[in-house]
């Protein structure tokens, strides 16, 4: 489910680039989620300066609203103003993959007492 929000925020997304240097606060903050992989990209090397590296970001807001419990809205920055894309949460997906499996198990079951 929710790899389906990341592919529309990846295609439709007004990404916004930006440079980081280490005295940046998104530098802080990718450090933190990404741990030691950024760290060590962004170490300078022996007779090197400095390092910089370019990334490409996107705000994006998941909300729930007490409303529509089983619904899940993400909302996200595209060229044309925000875009909200709605999609069922997870207990709705369960609950949706519960009665297909149920449905299966019940025609297996009078497929077998029939024959």
């Amino acid at each position: 489910m929710f790899y389906f929000a990341r592919q529309q925020v990846r295609e439709r997304g007004a990404w916004a680039p930006t440079k980081l240097t280490d005295n940046d606060p998104l530098y802080d903050q990718l450090t933190k989620e990404l741990g030691p992989i950024l760290t060590t990209l962004l170490l300078p090397h022996q007779q090197e300066i400095a390092r910089r590296a370019t990334a490409r970001y996107l705000r994006l807001a998941r909300v729930t609203v007490a409303e529509h419990p089983h619904r899940v809205y993400f909302v996200f920055p595209t060229d044309r103003g925000p875009e909200v894309l709605v999609l069922p949460s997870q207990k709705r997906t369960w609950q949706l993959t519960a009665v297909v499996l149920g449905v299966f198990v019940l025609i297996a079951l009078v497929v077998r007492f029939v024959t």
